[in-house]
């Protein structure tokens, strides 16, 4: 057994320091009685001004007698040391049709890890190509070239995630994010991300590591068709019970009908198409709030320098991030998607359309720091309380708004953070990460007045309580459409199938059951394991 310790604080320089004498004057031992000394959790602290500090959770191996001196100790900041055990696999019945997954983001890609931990070879269906292929026509485009509606930051294999900062922590409170962390430095992630506070792989490492995912997926018995998109459920309209009956695939603009009783659908809130399709067969659907704003970036020196102060520069220093909220207009305007070290995007799946994200490589050394700045929009301003698609309505008609303003060939809308807040149309732009043209555009054109007012109260208000956030060279681009999603496919509670339409598995983001890549994944793996237990229980009668 082993305890766990909180909380131990060291200063810049010290983080590689003697653990075993650190923790045996916080624990008031002897330092020949810890027997070993493993780093669980390390965070970085710069809060209130002060001096960045790293904190450290320790697990401490001592004698028997020692822990349980110790735990008995009144006000010991110790606890039991209780080490991740791997969940029991249900295993599976043979012949039980092979269940069908769409979309190889996280969570379609860890629900089909938890199936074939049971024996379970699902056919796995991507729209887009394999992750090499996708790269290369990636870089074609932000190199200049043409836009490719199946191959982009959204479609293709590893979904929106392996272009984007690869960030890997969430509020999420489950025993699946260890093992989610686990899988991915198995297959190639920086061992650290089990330890940081706040991990993250970047676009740089995401490729790789989902290929290597997925040859392992295909070595246990998972089965991937890629360039193959969904184009229709086929439904059996039995009125004891509508459930799935197969799908018709697209590939190579031939159709073709593959039977199927259970479908996992992940594919993605960009997936626009899909909830279209969804529409027409009346699949419940609701609609649900969702994040519209702008993408702010800065200098990456100008961050360091406001979350650092006089330690900015400190080779012990990562590139700074942050996490800001103002509510000083009411509605709150809060960053999301801090990228330190990173570029902008755009990230849209078809042309006519704009919209921007952020991504970081690994080692976050990019000279700029960019995030989203975004207001929540409550259903009741989609314009429409009847339609579950309305959100997707309002975000396409701002995209599409944008697109045309800044000339319609992806170049972004942007503005100078100062001409931003005070209304008025830059006269000329700083450098940028964004890797194509940029064009000096009224936001107007495009984002509602109501929306630009709050964004521009709550943007004020973070210049003058941090005087670097308004840095001559901060720049806003727009839009940040693309958050979250604004409609949910409603599903059972316990079941986790489609309310009305057994055999299909709403999950991960384009459902509206996640937002990240862990919490993706972590519903992927739920879903995964709905269906095991439920096939498990039929199989016995």
């Amino acid at each position: 057994m082993a305890l766990i310790c909180h909380d131990i604080r060291l200063p810049l320089g010290g983080e590689d320091s003697d653990l075993i004498g650190i923790v045996a004057r916080r624990l008031r031992v002897s330092p020949e009685t810890v027997r070993s000394v493993e780093v669980h959790r390390k965070s970085l602290d710069c809060r209130g001004g002060e001096v960045p500090r790293f904190i450290y959770s320790l697990i401490v191996e001592l004698p028997g007698r020692v822990e349980a001196h110790l735990l008995g100790r009144k006000g010991a900041k110790v606890r039991r040391w209780q080490p991740f055990s791997s969940p029991e696999v249900i295993p599976i019945a043979d012949g039980i049709p092979r269940p069908v997954i769409v979309g190889t983001g996280p969570a379609g890609l860890f629900a089909c890890w938890r199936l074939v931990e049971s024996g379970v070879s699902p056919i796995v269906l991507e729209r887009g190509p394999k992750v090499i292929e996708r790269s290369k026509r990636w870089k074609r485009f932000i190199d200049g070239g043409d836009f490719d509606p199946e191959s982009n930051l959204v479609f293709g294999e590893g979904g929106a995630g392996t272009y984007s900062d690869g960030k890997l922590y969430t509020r999420v409170k489950d025993s699946r994010v260890r093992e989610v962390l686990q899988a991915l430095v198995d297959c190639g992630a920086p061992g650290e991300i089990l330890t940081d506070g706040r991990p993250h792989v970047g676009s740089n490492l995401l490729p790789s590591i989902v290929k290597r995912m997925r040859v392992s997926l295909e070595e246990k018995g998972a089965e991937f068709f890629f360039e193959h998109r969904l184009a229709d459920l086929i439904i059996d309209d039995d009125p004891d019970r509508r459930s799935i009956a197969g799908v018709l695939v697209e590939t190579d603009g031939e159709q073709q009908r593959w039977p199927a009783e259970a479908v996992f659908l992940a594919t993605g809130h960009s997936a626009r198409d899909v909830y279209r399709m969804l529409a027409s067969h009346a699949v419940t659907m609701s609609q649900k709030p969702f994040q519209l704003g702008v993408r702010v970036e800065h200098p990456q020196s100008a961050i360091d320098r406001m979350q650092y102060g006089e330690s900015a520069g400190h080779p012990d220093l990562p590139p700074a991030d942050y996490n800001l909220v103002s509510k000083r207009s009411g509605d709150d305007v809060f960053s999301f998607c801090m990228c330190p070290g990173g570029e902008i995007l755009p990230s849209t799946e078809r042309e006519g359309y704009l919209c921007v994200n952020g991504a970081s490589k690994f080692q976050r050394k990019s000279p700029w720091a960019n995030s989203g700045f975004v207001v929540t929009l409550e259903p009741d301003r989609f314009g429409s309380s009847s339609d579950p698609l309305a959100g997707i309505d309002l975000q396409e008609q701002i995209e599409g708004a944008a697109f045309e303003a800044a000339g319609g060939d992806f170049s972004v809308p942007a503005l100078r953070l100062i001409d931003f807040i005070e209304g008025r149309t830059s006269e000329d732009l700083p450098q940028s990460s964004y890797p194509r043209k940029m064009k000096s555009t009224p936001f107007e054109n495009f984002l509602p007045r109501d929306i630009l007012e709050t964004l521009r109260i709550g943007l004020t208000d973070l210049v003058q309580r941090f005087p670097e956030f308004g840095d001559r060279d901060a720049l806003v681009t727009a839009p940040e459409s693309r958050s979250s999603s604004p409609v949910r496919i409603d599903r059972d509670r316990d079941t986790f199938e489609s309310i009305g339409l057994g055999g299909l598995y709403p999950l991960g983001e384009g459902a509206g059951f996640a937002g990240g890549i862990l919490s993706a994944a972590i519903d992927g793996m739920k879903a995964a394991e709905k269906w095991m237990s439920k096939t498990t229980q039929i199989s016995q009668f």
